[in-house]
């Protein structure tokens, strides 16, 4: 059971098991490191049984639950951990690998009725279908993805985010992570050893944009940092940021200086497929500001007011901005 207090529902299929690892006979008829055949689901087995399963953490920070399996020669613990506030269920993985033409999937199946899931790709997102009926859906089994993939009907659905493992499959109202493969050529001994990763299970409302999965998986492969320094009075106030952007159908995917100035180049996208504005806000007054294309050559320039910089967008577009300041490399920005 995973269960959703806010909206107060059950987010997982009736009689199913949420983080459902499967491993499959994974013996490709060519390119052994590469492909992954469609007969693969043929010879599958479910890790039902669990080796250990134990509270390790409860605190008013998170609380942290460990089960930990095997499959033969190999062991996988996972610490299932909730953060106090949050809508995700991380899941931290710590694999210790040592099979041959195995893969192994993460599985959630969904009370969800939907004819296509979501995946991130580059400044985007791409639906693809569940559905397995023509010879093109067939041979579509395995998809990639950036930061998540998504299954959501108008009820809401789940986003499953990760922090570096790429292959998806979505099939009826089964949304699946690939997690390990064991090919052996080239190499014989292909990804043996100990791996360290994390995923997450983030059920939400609505779909994929309204629930904020973009901004989720950001999160989770962009922590944020605490360091501890010694007490000094410093320059800067005690609360500054470096740039703001709104709307939140914005993402910010960069920021960084210019290449052939002393200016500051910051980069954005649209998300949902929407038309409008955007605000950019910074902590000094921009002395310049124009739009430049991905190499950094100026397109037209853009009107200041204060702070901040405002900047049509299309759908889906990507922007990049170059703002320069007095006293060039020593500006700072909100």
């Amino acid at each position: 059971s995973l269960y959703d207090k806010r909206r107060a529902r059950e987010t997982l299929a009736p009689r199913s098991c949420g983080n459902l690892l499967q491993a499959f006979q994974d013996r490709p008829k060519d390119w052994d490191a590469w492909n992954i055949d469609a007969d693969f689901e043929n010879g599958a087995t479910d890790l039902l049984r669990a080796d250990e399963v134990r509270l390790v953490e409860r605190g008013p920070l998170r609380a942290v639950l460990r089960v930990v399996r095997k499959l033969g020669q190999s062991t996988f613990v996972q610490d299932l951990t909730l953060y106090a506030g949050s809508r995700r269920l991380d899941v931290v993985t710590d694999a210790d690998w040592h099979e041959k033409h195995v893969l192994v999937k993460a599985a959630v199946a969904l009370p969800v009725a939907s004819d296509s899931a979501t995946f991130e790709i580059p400044f985007g997102a791409i639906a693809r279908p569940t559905t397995r009926r023509t010879p093109e859906e067939k041979a579509k089994f395995e998809v990639p993805a950036l930061r998540w993939a998504d299954l959501s009907d108008a009820a809401g659905g789940v986003s499953i985010l990760n922090d570096g493992k790429y292959g998806y499959d979505a099939k009826d109202n089964v949304l699946r992570l690939s997690l390990l493969r064991s090919p052996t050529w080239p190499d014989p001994h292909a990804d043996e050893g100990r791996h360290h990763f994390v995923y997450a299970i983030y059920p939400h409302a609505g779909d994929w944009k309204a629930g904020g999965t973009t901004r989720q998986g950001y999160e989770l492969n962009e922590p944020l940092l605490a360091r501890a320094v010694t007490p000094h009075a410093g320059e800067l106030p005690a609360e500054l940021g470096f740039v703001a952007l709104e709307p939140e159908n914005l993402v910010l995917t960069a920021v960084k200086k210019a290449e052939a100035d002393a200016g500051i180049v910051v980069r954005f996208y649209e998300l949902a497929g929407q038309r409008g504005e955007a605000t950019l806000r910074f902590a000094r007054d921009p002395a310049r500001a124009a739009e430049v294309d991905l190499m950094e050559n100026e397109r037209g320039a853009l009107a200041a007011s204060g702070r901040q910089v405002r900047v049509p967008f299309g759908p889906y577009e990507i922007k990049t901005i170059k703002v320069t300041f007095a006293g060039g490399d020593r500006a700072r920005a909100n």
